[in-house]
């Protein structure tokens, strides 16, 4: 019977060292990837490039405080005004809302046209302040200020944002 040679030996131990490391590790690994598995899924929002959300991903409000009505999360989202969708549908269009950032020059060019802002106040709870969205329905497009006081252009239509129910 023939002997490996010294070479061979080392690479029989080298091999052996690395697969008892492998074995001694490979527990932890397992737990570490079903404990991935575990966690909630979060789904974020990606946006492509040069579009910003209105509000961050992680915001549970209990309340959209707008100027003639309020929408209110519970199970479902409730109103006060009679709507065209559910209110949990509005709530949800309004906290995944983006649009594309205006810069300063642009701003400034828009500023004399802006009339008649509006807020939107974003409770989101008693020890925390909420954000206060200001916004201005222009001919073409919304413009709204975000949570980080970024002025967005929002293409939606009108009745996409405030869907009343015309019966009333």
């Amino acid at each position: 019977m023939a002997r490996p040679s010294r070479r061979s030996f080392n690479n029989f131990l080298i091999i052996g060292i690395l697969m008892f490391i492998a074995a001694i590790n490979l527990p932890d690994y397992i737990r570490a990837k079903l404990a991935e598995n575990d966690k909630p899924q979060h789904v974020e929002q990606v946006l492509p490039e040069g579009v910003i959300a209105l509000m961050p991903d992680h915001v549970s409000p209990l309340a959209l405080k707008f100027p003639d009505f309020t929408l209110t999360n519970g199970s479902p989202w409730q109103t006060d005004k009679a709507l065209d969708v559910s209110a949990t549908e509005l709530a949800n269009r309004w906290l995944n809302l983006s649009g594309t950032e205006i810069d300063g020059d642009t701003y400034s060019k828009l500023k004399p046209n802006l009339r008649s802002p509006a807020t939107l106040v974003v409770d989101r709870g008693q020890h925390v302040e909420p954000f206060r969205l200001t916004y201005y329905q222009l001919p073409q497009f919304w413009l709204i200020q975000n949570w980080e006081n970024r002025w967005l252009a929002v293409s939606v239509a009108p009745n996409y944002l405030f869907p009343f129910d015309n019966q009333n």
